[in-house]
């Protein structure tokens, strides 16, 4: 048996690296649902400020469904748990944030996307990102100058 070195294919641009993960994240399947795109819709647009009760947002969306049915709804539909899908909208949310801002700090930008404490937040970030928020920012920057 021979052993070969792996392929490491290395990104143009943090852009591009960016927009292959956000695509990842926003990709529906077909013809989802019409109640989990209101779900989805209802996230997308209070990014950071949704509760992780799906009974709750049904309530204040007016579905007549339960959490646990909303659940099952919604991953057959897009393909993704629901508590995932807000998990990574909330770290796109925080990795525009981290692209418009440089003075922003980074505890401020994880409370905005709805993380409580600004550790956990660091390791979901790094874990979708493959970099922490602060050298996702610093690489961002430097991408900015040399463009």
């Amino acid at each position: 048996m021979i052993y070969e070195h792996p392929v490491i294919r290395v990104l143009d641009s943090v852009g591009y690296f960016f927009e292959h993960v956000s695509q990842q994240i926003s990709h529906v399947p077909g013809h989802p649902d019409w109640r989990a795109m209101k779900i989805t819709d209802f996230i997308d647009n209070h990014p950071g400020k949704v509760d992780c009760n799906l009974d709750n947002i049904c309530k204040q969306l007016g579905l007549a469904l339960s959490g646990r049915q909303a659940r099952r709804v919604f991953r057959r539909a897009m393909r993704i748990g629901f508590k995932e899908y807000l998990k990574k909208s909330r770290l796109a949310f925080a990795a525009e944030q981290l692209k418009k801002t440089t003075t922003v700090p980074i505890k401020a930008i994880a409370a905005d996307a709805g993380y409580e404490r600004a550790a956990e937040f660091g390791r979901s970030f790094k874990s979708l990102f493959l970099l922490s928020p602060t050298e996702f920012r610093a690489v961002w920057r430097q991408n900015k100058r040399a463009a």
